[in-house]
């Protein structure tokens, strides 16, 4: 058997560390509201969300390597990534106060996920409705969306002094702005891909 068991093993970890890295969040705003986000610390969530993120490469990776890819890992890897892009957007919107820029892009790709999930699961991952590239493409647009986002969060905390639409305000915004319309861009994609999934359902009656 050797390390055949690795691959699924981190990707099961990226499940558990998708919640853990959407309490760091939430912590960071609660440091925030009380005035202690300060120094460095402000760039944990940012770096927790990157360090997981990237185990989606590494299972990927160590699964070829050790020869090791399984049904098991297919199903699970999309999972541990709507996990991970879940925790981030809920939490995200939460701390906005559930305002629409977050809450409705946030919503529509965590819903989508939901939705696709349970049709994908509950008729035992067909062919048919295997990961598409496209749907590779949106998950990686929300991932480097949510990181800016995070980044974006912990350059702005450390410049809260800054006047107001000041250059310098402005520049210290202008990542989590990026972030936040690459998160737009990715619900639009969650709702195209969405359709896709129904095509090729359609397809198979």
């Amino acid at each position: 058997m050797g390390l055949k068991w690795l691959p699924n093993t981190v990707t099961i970890l990226r499940c558990v560390l998708a919640i853990w890295v959407g309490f760091l969040i939430l912590e960071f705003g609660r440091q925030l509201d009380a005035g202690r986000a300060t120094g460095s610390w402000v760039f944990l969530p940012f770096a927790a969300f990157v360090f997981v993120a990237a185990t989606d490469w590494l299972d990927g990776a160590l699964a070829r390597g050790l020869d090791a890819v399984s049904p098991l890992g297919a199903r699970l890897d999309p999972i541990a990534d709507k996990l991970l892009t879940g925790a981030c957007l809920l939490t995200l919107a939460h701390l906005d106060s559930w305002t629409w820029t977050v809450s409705i892009p946030a919503l529509t790709i965590v819903g989508r996920d939901l939705l696709m999930t349970a049709i994908r699961e509950s008729m035992g991952n067909p062919r048919g409705l295997k990961v598409t590239r496209a749907a590779k493409w949106k998950t990686a647009v929300a991932l480097v969306a949510i990181g800016a986002c995070l980044l974006g969060m912990a350059i702005s905390a450390l410049a809260l002094d800054t006047e107001r639409f000041s250059a310098a305000w402005i520049g210290t915004r202008a990542v989590l702005m990026a972030g936040l319309v690459g998160i737009w861009v990715a619900a639009i994609m969650s709702v195209m891909t969405a359709a896709d999934y129904v095509s090729a359902l359609r397809q198979q009656d």
